[in-house]
Formats: structure tokens, C-alpha cells, sequence
């Protein structure tokens, strides 16, 4: 299913929508996008796995200008909304921008500075494939790069999970009725696996990368795991067993 569909919208109304779904949205963008500062990578290459329509990239770009950037998508008509975003920067002259239709599950990773994602990782249906490609991921960074991912976590304990719900309900109610707003997350929960935060920052450590939450809003956060510079690799290889 594409994007528009899934998410129950024309492709027109995506980026005036997506703010209206999602609670700091433009917040968790930026928050995401600001990691990069913190590359060691003069110029760094990035790879944003399901693109959508290109704004975590251009936040990227914004704070790192120089960085060459890869985009993929499994949606061809989202992948050309990215291409009319970023068009000025890079497609046209600018740093190199490549965008490439496919499923990021199975596309090969790049060897990377930094993998950024925002509200995509969800879409990965089940535990193992989360931990398989977090291992993917830190095979294709660089020393020094990270992951990083801005999506819904949960909070893992019921009752903290039902009151972060509802503040999402509410927040879709700002622009729907409650039915609605229930209609929209019964609609995407067809499609879309949310796992507890604790358990998703131990997979990303399993994968040999140092997770941080750079973000927190109620049910949704900005992760930060970075892969260990190459200093640090050795002297972990090269230290005496215990």
C-alpha cells in the first residue's frame, strides 16, 4: 500500500496532515536532523530509509549542506514528491542526492555515516526483522556514524500505554471527531508494529551501537545510536580477555 493510502490521505494534503497525525511533529524533525551536527564526517554520506516525502531529508541537509544523501522508498509517487522537495539541493547542482525505489528491508545499505528515519521503522512487522536490520545498519556505518530514528516507541507499561494513546487521541481531535481519530489509528494499526522503547534501545545495543533518546514526547521519541569511532573499535578488539 502506498503512504497516501495507508495513511488514508491524498498525497496533495501529506505534509499539512502528517503534522496533524503525529504530536511535535516539526519538533521531533528537528531534533532528529540535528544529530548530524554531531558527525565527525566533514561531509558526511546519509541514507535516509523510507524517504516519504523528503522533509527529514532537508532538515539533514539544512544542518549538514554539504552531506551527500540517498534516499529510499518503496513508493514511487512519495519518491517523486522527495525529488520535487529536494530539487534545489542537490538534484539540480547542489550536493549529490540519489533516490532509489525499493524496499529498505532489502535494498543494501550503503557504507554511511549516518541512517536516518523518521516514521519509518514502524513499518518493520516483527522483533527479528527490527534486530536484523539494526544489524545491517551498523555494518553499513562508518566509525563514528549513527542511526537515527524518530518514530512512536511505547512506553512498555499498560497504563502508560493506554494515557499516551489517548494524549494521541486528543491530538488527532484537534482536527477530527473521536471517531475518527479512532478510525485513523484502528486504520493504521493494520500496518504499523510499535515496540516498548527499553526493549528497542537493547536491540540497538545487541547490534554493537551506543543508543541515546535525544527526544521524548508522550509516545514518540528521537533515537540516537551511534557506532563507536575507530579509536575506540580498536581498543575494544584489542583488549585482553577477562
Amino acid at each position: 500500500m502506498s503512504v497516501a493510502g495507508h495513511l488514508r490521505i491524498v498525497l496533495e494534503e501529506y505534509d499539512a496532515s502528517i503534522r496533524a497525525f503525529v504530536p511535535g511533529y516539526a519538533a521531533m524533525l528537528r531534533e532528529a536532523a540535528a544529530v548530524l551536527g554531531d558527525l565527525p564526517a566533514a561531509t558526511p554520506d546519509v541514507v535516509d530509509v523510507g524517504i516519504g516525502t523528503g522533509a527529514l531529508a532537508a532538515a539533514c541537509l539544512a544542518v549538514r549542506p554539504g552531506a551527500r544523501l540517498t534516499g529510499i522508498d518503496v513508493d514511487p509517487e512519495i519518491l517523486a514528491a522527495a525529488r520535487d522537495r529536494l530539487s534545489g539541493a542537490g538534484l539540480d547542482g547542489g550536493p549529490p542526492v540519489r533516490l532509489i525505489e525499493a524496499d529498505f528491508l532489502e535494498a543494501p545499505l550503503p557504507a554511511c555515516d549516518a541512517i536516518v528515519a523518521s516514521l519509518a521503522l514502524h513499518h518493520v512487522p516483527t522483533a527479528a526483522a527490527k534486530r536484523a536490520f539494526y544489524g545491517r545498519c551498523a555494518q553499513a556505518l562508518r566509525p563514528g556514524g549513527a542511526l537515527v530514528s524518530a518514530d512512536r516507541f511505547l512506553a512498555g507499561e499498560p497504563s502508560t500505554d493506554a494515557a499516551e494513546r489517548e494524549a494521541w487521541l486528543t491530538h488527532l481531535e484537534r482536527s477530527c471527531s473521536r471517531a475518527e481519530a479512532e478510525g485513523y489509528l484502528s486504520a493504521w494499526a493494520d500496518e504499523d508494529t510499535y515496540f516498548p522503547l527499553r526493549e528497542e534501545l537493547g536491540w540497538l545495543r545487541e547490534a554493537r551501537l551506543s543508543p541515546e533518546v535525544r527526544w521524548r514526547e508522550p509516545g514518540f521519541a528521537v533515537v540516537a545510536a551511534w557506532r563507536e569511532p575507530a579509536a575506540a573499535e580498536t581498543a575494544t578488539c584489542g583488549a585482553p580477555a577477562p
